[in-house]
């Protein structure tokens, strides 16, 4: 019993899209695992707006589902699919940067609270860093 080349294509292209999200939630698991006393605005930003991209396309593709089409088994379906999915992360990321201003400042304050950050402490590292 062989897989048709339909069934090979989709196998890879599921297998892929597996990988590509395993990699984007492990990036968020990395930017905010390195999180410290000691991080600056810059490095508590980034964790921030990674978390912020990483759940507004976990959204974006909810939301896809939600309106997709009953037609999606033939290998066209699959490779918009593929590449739908690096659309969505790539939107995902430039809606944060452009929009998630208020939001991601709020959520950069409540980190600095609970690692005990001080504007004070950001300085002083910021200095050393230069010096």
């Amino acid at each position: 019993m062989g897989l048709s080349m339909d069934g090979v294509s989709s196998y890879l292209n599921n297998q892929a899209i597996n990988e590509r999200s395993a990699e984007a939630a492990n990036k968020v698991s990395n930017s905010i695992s390195n999180v410290n006393a000691n991080s600056s605005d810059e490095e508590l930003t980034e964790a921030v707006e990674s978390f912020e991209s990483y759940m507004l396309e976990q959204v974006i593709k909810q939301v896809k589902k939600s309106v997709k089409p009953e037609d999606e088994d033939s290998s066209t379906s699959q490779m918009t699919e593929f590449y739908m999915d690096s659309t969505i992360q790539s939107l995902a990321s430039t809606m944060v940067k452009e929009y998630g201003g208020n939001l991601t400042k709020d959520l950069v304050a409540q980190m600095k609270r609970n690692y005990g950050i001080s504007n004070e402490q950001n300085l002083i590292s910021d200095e050393k860093v230069e010096s």
